[in-house]
């Protein structure tokens, strides 16, 4: 048969092919995406453990011995908030909270870090940085000068400089793990997007060219059957239905032959009807049926054109 024919031809088949060797190949790289979406989870994790730590931290120091406040349900706080922001982000993108995290966060991680050391150089020890057991000579008096006015210097400027920053930064610490985790929740939503949209179009490309190969196979075997029926001619065809009739009147006589055959052989089967039959009428039934022939068949078959003829 000629391959023109077919329902697709083969450039269309190397196509379907190569479409699905695409998606095949595209779902077998989710590994990765999946590796680096645990990773984010994670992280996401860390974010709002810390998040709520800070709130947990600060309402338990409030409550005291007060119940008033509970820290744990404050701290669940933390998620409900980076949850609603999260939300708010994503149907008003600029709305106003959105852009005011958006634009503190440049400056307070860097307060925050200002904070953090000015806080370590304030608690370092400063008389631990100058050599106290330098002989007695001259120049000595300079020397304890020198560290008074260090000292003062500390106490007077670094350490309330470094409550300032410090304090600041940790209170902007909580808007920082808001938008930190919002970032988060938006790859992971991203990523886990397109993982499923890979798995399904690579699910969906091999059901698709299973469809195309079954299909392609029975429009085959279709044009085979019809190229079959146009070499047979009107009468080849009478003839065949001809044939199956007699068979199946062959077929439908041989019980009632072999119960003629032992009635004259004086069988009592069982299996005998009730009623009494007489042996040679029902001989005479099956010699007038089986005195149709295939002519006889071909007539009936011809029997609405001999109609229309003498019509």
């Amino acid at each position: 048969m000629d391959r023109t024919e077919d329902l697709f031809s083969t450039q269309e088949l190397v196509q379907f092919q190569a479409q699905l060797k695409t998606h095949v190949i595209a779902s077998a790289k989710t590994t990765f995406s999946i590796i680096k979406t645990v990773f984010q989870i994670l992280v996401l994790g860390i974010v709002v453990f810390v998040e709520w730590e800070i709130i947990y931290r600060v309402f338990d120091y409030l409550s005291g011995e007060n119940d008033y406040w509970s820290p744990e349900i404050m701290g669940l706080t933390a998620a409900i908030m980076i949850i609603g922001f999260h939300l708010m982000a994503y149907n008003a993108p600029h709305n106003f909270a959105v852009r005011f995290v958006n634009r503190t966060v440049q400056f307070l991680i860097p307060l925050y870090m200002v904070g953090v050391g000015l806080l370590i150089a304030s608690i370092l020890d400063v008389d631990s940085m100058i050599e106290t057991n330098i002989p007695s000579m001259i120049g000595e008096i300079p020397d304890v000068t020198e560290a008074n006015w260090n000292d003062g210097l500390f106490s007077s400027l670094t350490d309330p400089l470094a409550v300032i920053a410090f304090s600041l930064g940790l209170g902007g610490l909580a808007i920082v793990n808001i938008f930190v985790a919002h970032h988060l929740i938006t790859l992971i939503s991203d990523n886990i997007e397109d993982i499923t949209g890979r798995l399904s179009r690579a699910k969906q490309a091999i059901q698709d060219h299973s469809t195309i190969l079954r299909t392609q196979k029975c429009y085959a075997v279709l044009r085979n059957d019809l190229a079959d029926l146009n070499m047979l001619d009107d009468f080849y065809i009478r003839m065949q239905i001809a044939s199956d009739v007699l068979s199946l009147i062959a077929e439908a006589l041989l019980p009632h032959k072999q119960w003629l055959t032992a009635q004259e052989m004086g069988d009592t089967s069982p299996y005998a009807p009730k009623e009494k039959t007489d042996p040679k009428q029902v001989a005479g039934r099956i010699k007038k049926i089986e005195a149709i022939s295939s002519k006889d068949i071909l007539k009936a078959l011809s029997a609405p054109k001999l109609l229309e003829n003498n019509q």
